[in-house]
């Protein structure tokens, strides 16, 4: 029969590794946290510095000049070109039919095309489109 003597020593022994070892978890997640704060307070440092650095003004006129490019694109630009009659010329894929299950025939051909007047493409609609909706946007949540 083991005496109680060493069964009290044993889990005496065991009791004290088990809240030392506990302790020193806490500890490590305190030093954890307080370097994780440590680094936030650093991120926030350099962001404020950014924006000191470079002022939110410099955006604005970016922005503006990109809509205005693309009003002159979409609006201006398609008078004047009527006007001027400066040809343009349009680059024209054509697949061409193959035969006998694809070894024969086939392929594309490329040609140009004049066009007079101003080719409106789909890419510059949708960036008017995304200006607008933008803008209208932009002022819905300025008003409310």
């Amino acid at each position: 029969m083991i005496p109680p003597e060493l069964i009290s020593m044993a889990f005496g022994n065991l009791s004290g590794f088990v809240f030392k070892f506990m302790a020193q978890r806490a500890k490590e997640k305190a030093e954890m946290l307080k370097m994780a704060m440590q680094t936030q307070k650093a991120n926030e440092d350099a962001h404020n510095a950014a924006v000191k650095r470079v002022s939110v003004d410099g955006g604005k006129w970016v922005r503006r000049l990109i809509v205005i490019s693309t009003l002159f694109g979409v609006i201006i630009a398609p008078f004047f070109l009527a006007l001027l009659n400066e040809p343009l010329y349009v680059q024209i894929t054509e697949t061409k039919k193959s035969f006998l299950f694809g070894l024969f025939g086939g392929g594309t051909e490329n040609y140009f095309v004049r066009v007079d007047g101003y080719l409106m493409i789909p890419e510059v609609r949708q960036t008017l489109t995304a200006i607008v909706g933008f803008y209208f946007g932009s002022s819905v949540v300025k008003s409310s």
